[in-house]
């Protein structure tokens, strides 16, 4: 993807801060995924070495048990499933780009009740990665599947050490750092073996399948686990 097809998925800065907002408000569930971890979550998705579906792995963004949401409003669930599904578009693009390469968010430390920085995101990671099939390696030869192996394991190791609680924030930024290097690796191996690239996702198909819902009564396409009456089918 050139520089030019990239800028377009790109949020711009009062998006960004809207997704942000909305993740952390009273419209979503109170167990949504915060940016950062949603970051992790992403990367792992698209550096997957089959297409996930987004009926897979949406619902794992509004609850941690992925079984159903309880947004505010049918707006507000429209809403968050479009900033979600272009944030997705643009680490797609942007961990594929030659230049400006994707990089992890993370919000800094703030106060003693702020878990230490960096441990959302790889926790999101790890969350994306238990959405790989389970034989992901098959097909592969053996060194493919050992470099996979090794750059998988790349992204984790620093934070499983036994004195990583201890690391201050400039070394967990490099640890990040080291993560992100390892998943663009992954992604890039993906293609070098001839395996498809992750589709971008189609930001109106959802809000055409809200439109052409079978009924009322029906599961919500957004992935809130609701009964679509209750959620995009509800009156603002």
């Amino acid at each position: 993807m050139n520089t030019a097809e990239t800028e377009e998925v790109l949020l711009s800065d009062e998006e960004f801060e809207a997704l942000e907002a909305i993740l952390v408000s009273d419209d979503v569930p109170a167990d949504c995924m915060n940016l950062e971890m949603l970051d992790g979550y992403i990367a792992a998705l698209v550096c997957s070495p089959e297409r996930i579906a987004l009926e897979r792995w949406l619902p794992g963004v509004w609850t941690a048990d992925g079984e159903g949401a309880d947004f505010g409003s049918g707006g507000a669930a429209r809403k968050a499933l479009e900033l979600v599904l272009r944030y997705y578009n643009e680490v797609l693009a942007t961990l594929a780009a030659e230049q400006d390469p994707w990089e992890p968010f993370c919000y800094a430390t703030d106060g003693e009740d702020a878990p230490p920085l960096g441990d959302e995101w790889i926790a999101g990671f790890e969350q994306g990665a238990e959405l790989w099939p389970d034989d992901w390696n098959a097909g592969l030869d053996s060194q493919d599947v050992a470099v996979a192996e090794g750059l998988l394991a790349n992204v984790f190791k620093r934070w499983g050490a036994d004195d990583a609680a201890d690391a201050d924030d400039e070394t967990r930024l490099s640890w990040l750092a080291e993560s992100a290097q390892a998943a663009r690796g992954l992604f890039a191996l993906w293609r070098e073996v001839g395996l498809p690239e992750p589709l971008a996702a189609d930001i109106a198909a959802p809000a055409t399948a809200v439109r052409a819902a079978a009924g009322r009564n029906d599961l919500c396409p957004c992935g809130s686990g609701k009964k679509y009456k209750l959620c995009c089918g509800a009156e603002n």
